[in-house]
């Protein structure tokens, strides 16, 4: 009999792993930005953002994982409560750096404005 369980995982996985090819490729085009604008703010901007963007790929990326053992018949406490602690330390790791780096970069172009 056709397991639609297993196919909706299955899909799910397939949107997380795009979404993880698609952060890392992001993270690396944002990393190689080498355009001088003022004094290179942007590119250091873009450089300490696209850190933040591969820490949440890596989120993605643990949350396809989790998916995965959990279809599998992995249910142990203790390895999914490992994959949600390590999945939410690289959320909340990785959206601080991408806010912290966006308000620091605006900041800096803000003061060249001045």
């Amino acid at each position: 009999m056709f397991d639609t369980q297993k196919l909706l995982t299955i899909a799910v996985e397939v949107g997380s792993f795009i979404s993880v090819f698609a952060a890392v490729v992001a993270g690396v085009l944002m990393a190689q930005v080498t355009k001088k604008f003022g004094t290179g703010i942007l590119a250091s901007g873009f450089k300490s953002i696209s850190i933040g963007v591969f820490f949440i790929a890596a989120g993605i990326l643990i949350d396809a994982v989790e998916s995965y053992t959990q279809i599998s018949g992995l249910n142990s406490f203790e390895i999914l409560a490992a994959f949600i602690l390590i999945k939410e330390v690289l959320f909340v790791l990785g959206t601080y750096v991408i806010v912290i780096g966006s308000k620091k970069t605006g900041d800096k172009l803000e003061s060249l404005t001045k």
